[in-house]
């Protein structure tokens, strides 16, 4: 619009390449981004919200999405607090103003970040110990987000959610990934999807959340440093999204760097971005 003369040049030049962004990398000291403007530029003039996200050693990977659950979208906050004390006063604070937590990632640099959404469930509690999750589903919680930071697991319980209602689920921790898939193709058997994924450090386990779901689902491991990782991702996300896949989480996976991608036949998901591998100011 500028060049009609309608409105003042742009600061910067506006720019198209033809090409794909990883052959043009960003120059260096523009190549980090602050996780709270992040999220704002990736949801400003969209209905998107942030469904899953992962952080590792400073990057952040995350999927925004337009869920036709939540049309028109709820009230959206969401920030980075640098320890767990402050990261529960925000919590506390989102809570007593009715909303909960929704996404959730945590990173050993910059500490945590959660992204909260008005009209998500009815009552939210927070689980660090594992050996909880069993009384808490009795009392008619699901498991709506999971992360972890040194030894401790950080499990968002909710109760009341459109996702969650009348869905079995289960977790498991197991301290490999070739233990971790095979409980994984079990529970594909009995009906559930991965819903949630994080890995301790600290305590060198996967944790796993499979919540009962018609969808279908599939997911593979990317090494996107490598332009070989990059060509096999392209090429595999393009054949799944063509078949009604879309992306519902990411997870970067602190044990190699390597880049889990799940991908999930929702018919309320649209209007999708996923973000690898920005680092973090």
């Amino acid at each position: 619009m500028f060049m009609t003369g309608k409105k003042l040049r742009p600061c910067t030049e506006p720019m198209y390449s033809g090409g794909n962004r990883r052959d043009f990398p960003v120059s260096s000291g523009f190549n980090t981004v602050n996780y709270t403007d992040f999220i704002s530029s990736s949801i400003i003039n969209s209905e998107r919200i942030l469904i899953s996200q992962s952080m590792h050693d400073g990057y952040f990977c995350g999927c925004f999405a337009t869920s036709k659950l939540y049309n028109r979208r709820p009230a959206l906050t969401w920030g980075m607090r640098n320890n767990y004390d402050n990261f529960l006063k925000f919590v506390k604070e989102e809570w007593n103003g009715k909303s909960n937590i929704y996404s959730l990632a945590c990173d050993e640099k910059f500490g945590f970040g959660v992204f909260f959404m008005g009209n998500f469930g009815t009552h939210q509690e927070i689980v660090t110990d594992t050996s909880k999750v069993q009384e808490k589903f009795d009392e008619g919680f699901r498991i709506t987000a999971c992360a972890s930071r040194d030894s401790t697991f950080y499990v968002v319980m909710t109760k009341g959610t459109k996702e969650y209602k009348d869905r079995a689920q289960c977790q498991f921790t197991c301290n490999t990934w070739k233990d971790t898939e095979t409980e994984i193709q079990s529970e594909y058997k009995e009906g559930k999807a991965i819903t949630g994924i994080c890995y301790s450090s600290g305590l060198g386990r996967y944790f796993v959340v499979m919540t009962e779901m018609p969808e279908g689902q599939c997911y593979r491991w990317f090494d996107l440093r490598t332009k070989e990782g990059n060509a096999a991702f392209d090429n595999w996300f393009e054949e799944k999204y063509k078949e009604g896949f879309y992306p519902t989480i990411e997870f970067k996976d602190p044990t190699d760097n390597k880049l889990l991608i799940v991908m999930t036949t929702d018919k309320n998901i649209s209007d999708w971005e996923g973000c690898y591998n920005f680092k973090l100011r």
